[in-house]
């Protein structure tokens, strides 16, 4: 039997902005789905991206890492990264790592793309 994968990653396109929906868990074995999925969107031209967590059940340094190189990546092309839909323990995290101070964090998707 297969194991489920432990991340995935998938685009949608919005008028505005570049949907990424990050379903599972972002930790050392899995951030690099992650990255691929944010690097295929700049390549393409997609500079603002919004990040949907509603179904991110966890995150590791790992992945606050890589969420910060998404954000400069983005502003340097001109765009921005948003992050939205944070559960609490997510939050949580955010919060104690000071992520909360630093990434544009939005409560839902479509106070994001209002913020696009």
């Amino acid at each position: 039997m297969e194991e489920k994968a432990k991340l995935s990653v998938e685009a949608e396109q919005g008028d505005k902005a570049t949907i990424l929906i990050v379903t599972g868990r972002v930790d050392g074995s899995s951030v690099g789905i992650l990255e691929s999925a944010v690097q295929e969107q700049i390549n393409a031209g997609n500079k603002t991206l919004v990040f949907d967590f509603q179904d991110l059940s966890y995150i590791s340094s790992a992945g606050l890492r890589a969420l910060l190189i998404a954000a400069r990546l983005t502003q340097k092309e001109g765009g921005k990264a948003l992050f939205c839909a944070l559960a609490d323990h997510i939050a949580e995290i955010f919060e104690i790592s000071g992520f909360n101070e630093i990434l544009d964090i939005r409560a839902t998707r479509a106070d994001a793309l209002g913020a696009v």
